[in-house]
């Protein structure tokens, strides 16, 4: 009981005489209510806000993505005109080391005619099983792959001349990993390598 009369007098000694002034009885109402006004208007504004903040960030990293992909476009059409322009010989060597079609039958020419030049022979050759997609026509081709094995047996000169050929023939093939043996009569080695061609699918 004592504390609640202390808090009483408390607020008729300090906060009674202020609510006198003439000021505060003209204007405290409509000061409190700005107050009021002012502390719901920010509350309210804030997600607006937040959200404008968020969007306008979105739109800039949706130009900078749409500039991107203009310039890629454009790249894109700058290449199709210079390959246009190329000479006929050139675009067949082209289409030859990158055909628009798997044509398996290339690569297995190619591994064993390179063989015969160089006085080796083919002890075997597997392709990986993939599978195979028509190619839509007026799309623009993705660059696939074929994986194959490849055995060859023959002296070490002629299977590293082997080697250079098919770094530079016409069919373009990648060689991944490579190994040397020894046949059992010791006279000639067996060269084993893993590689891929590519074509457009």
């Amino acid at each position: 009981m004592h504390n609640r009369s202390t808090l009483y007098s408390r607020y008729f000694t300090y906060i009674k005489p202020i609510t006198k002034l003439p000021i505060v009885k003209n204007y405290g109402s409509t000061i409190l209510s700005l107050l009021v006004i002012t502390i719901l208007i920010y509350f309210a504004i804030k997600p607006t806000v937040e959200t404008i903040l968020v969007l306008q960030k979105k739109i800039a990293d949706a130009d900078a993505i749409l500039q991107k992909v203009t310039q890629k476009a454009n790249n894109l059409s700058l290449g199709k005109k210079n390959y246009d322009n190329l000479d006929q010989k050139i675009k067949d060597k082209i289409s030859a080391a990158i055909p628009d079609s798997i044509n398996l039958k290339s690569i297995s020419q190619t591994l064993e005619q390179t063989t015969k030049n160089h006085e080796a022979s083919v002890s075997a050759l597997q392709i990986q099983p993939f599978a195979i997609e028509t190619k839509i026509t007026d799309k623009l081709g993705v660059l696939a792959e074929a994986k194959f094995t490849f055995n060859a047996e023959g002296n070490y000169n002629n299977l590293t001349a082997l080697l250079q050929d098919l770094k530079t023939s016409n069919r373009l093939i990648s060689i991944d990993s490579l190994s040397l043996s020894k046949t059992s009569d010791s006279k000639s080695l067996i060269l084993s390598l893993s590689g891929k061609a590519f074509y457009l699918k």
